[in-house]
């Protein structure tokens, strides 16, 4: 596995104003605990650090002051618009330590069924493993390709490197193949009631991010 190396520098001062200052100055504010230790708040690049998640990273070997520790990705905060990470916790972890976390699942090929006029329903977008520190996949591939209409892929079908146990019901479903209905658009269907004029959408208020996590 190739652990990134990310350089930090510890907090001293904590609260959601200076978390504010942080950003603005294209830092990000963390946290590193576990292992029965004190909880050591640190800053980063916001470029790095976003940078080593869009590309998968699960363990950061993290610099601060010169001495290098190696810590599992325990938990990324985005911004409202899911794009921006502004806060992230790190986990203190032995490297062959298990741990249980959520990997993603791309499927690959294209089911049988489409070309019988199915569509690819995707059910779960991750996975919940167990498995050591540094053996958690960065991704899953499992191919939907076999797949025809009406016929699903299960979390047991998934094939898992060794040593990584799914957590997850085997028999749930990951993703299916269904036929996708077509109707009439200027028929009603029987019984069904023909709608009247439609009322103006109601925007609610985003909720604000709660960034006063140190």
């Amino acid at each position: 596995m190739d652990i990134p190396t990310i350089q930090a520098e510890a907090r001293t001062h904590l609260g959601s104003k200076v978390n504010r200052r942080i950003r603005k100055a294209g830092q990000l504010p963390g946290i590193i605990y576990g292992h029965g230790e004190e909880p050591e708040p640190i800053a980063v690049s916001a470029h790095d650090m976003n940078l080593h998640v869009q590309h998968g990273a699960r363990i950061l070997n993290v610099d601060i002051g010169g001495t290098a520790n190696k810590y599992l990705i325990k938990d990324v905060q985005f911004d409202h618009l899911q794009k921006d990470i502004i806060h992230f916790d790190l986990a203190r972890v032995g490297l062959h330590e298990r741990v249980q976390v959520e990997v993603g699942i791309e499927l690959r090929g294209i089911p049988k069924g489409v070309s019988e006029g199915g569509i690819l329903e995707t059910l779960r977008n991750s996975l919940r493993v167990e498995c050591e520190v540094l053996s958690i996949p960065k991704t899953l591939h499992p191919s939907v390709a076999h797949l025809e209409v009406g016929q699903s892929l299960l979390v047991k079908e998934i094939t898992l490197p060794e040593g990584v146990v799914a957590l997850d019901d085997p028999e749930e479903k990951v993703a299916m193949v269904r036929l996708l209905a077509i109707h009439d658009e200027e028929t009603p269907l029987e019984g069904a009631e023909v709608a009247g004029p439609a009322e103006p959408e109601r925007i609610g208020r985003v909720a604000e991010t709660d960034e006063d996590k140190s």
